[in-house]
């Protein structure tokens, strides 16, 4: 099997996942674009207290296309002292409509082809969904940046005053927090009181994760930083993960499948060197 490939030494570099400006600045405007069509919604489909409601009937549809895909709305037919009006529902789905089927209509009676087909209590349920989930995205955004930045300023302050110790790494885990796109990685090192701890890196990301897949075989020392005030308070220096050169990223992914030597990174192969059963100290 041969592997050929460009490589981006970005991309080879093992990092800690933050919340920079560009994920604030996207998630803003995700929830701003979801508050925006949820309130039209909402707006479009409100029906005037005043007017008068009757049942229609979905005598025909009319198609929308975008992007490749076809959505439909029904139309529906009712009438008003013997005088027949068709209204198009302003909600629109990818199933096409039951032709014959009854819908609830409201009109104006002061000018009946005035009309709105009245959604369905699921229909309604789904408008208010929108703008729920662009103001829940509104109010996570600066919240997940305050944190990430804060993390950050963290960080720098345990590696320029904290206590550094060297530790050795003894697992790799799938970061399930992210749907399993990143991974974390386990250190034992002795603390300040002689005892071992396990310590558990922030999610990281990148292919550098190749450069410890086969720890097993060929120990890493990987530096820990504690506050000695608070142990709980530690960052595990992910800058010491190896650099990768092109040749070694494709013996490991070559390796990797033909299922040799690489152990996966979601478990423990039976050699994994025993880890003190010591508790890891929670990470703050």
């Amino acid at each position: 099997m041969n592997i050929n490939f460009r490589p981006n030494m970005a991309n080879y570099k093992a990092r800690r996942q933050k919340f920079g400006i560009g994920s604030l600045l996207f998630l803003m405007l995700f929830g701003a674009i979801f508050t925006g069509v949820g309130v039209f919604a909402l707006i479009s489909n409100k029906v005037d207290p005043s007017w008068t409601r009757v049942t229609g009937e979905v005598v025909d549809s009319s198609s929308h296309r975008n992007d490749g895909s076809t959505t439909y709305s029904p139309i529906v037919q009712y009438e008003v002292n013997g005088q027949s009006y068709r209204v198009a529902s302003s909600i629109s789905s990818s199933s096409y409509p039951r032709i014959g089927e009854k819908r609830e209509i409201a009109y104006n009676p002061v000018r009946p082809d005035q009309s709105k087909v009245v959604q369905s209590a699921s229909t309604q349920w789904i408008i208010y969904l929108f703008p729920m989930v662009g103001v829940a995205c509104l109010a996570i955004a600066p919240y997940a940046f305050i944190r990430s930045a804060r993390r950050s300023n963290n960080i720098n302050q345990l590696m320029q005053s904290g206590q550094k110790l060297q530790g050795i790494l003894v697992d790799i885990r799938p970061d399930g927090s992210n749907n399993n796109s990143g991974y974390k990685i386990v250190v034992a090192a002795t603390d300040p009181s002689g005892a071992v701890q396990n310590y558990t890196s922030d999610s990281l990301t990148g292919i550098g994760g190749l450069a410890v897949a086969d720890f097993r075989n060929t120990p890493i020392p990987i530096d820990v930083y504690i506050d000695p005030l608070r142990p709980q308070d530690y960052y595990v220096d992910v800058a010491d993960i190896p650099n990768l050169t092109p040749q070694r990223i494709g013996e490991l992914i070559k390796s990797a499948t033909q299922n040799k030597q690489v152990t996966p990174l979601a478990h423990r192969g039976p050699s994994t060197p025993p880890i003190n059963p010591t508790p890891p100290p929670s990470q703050t």
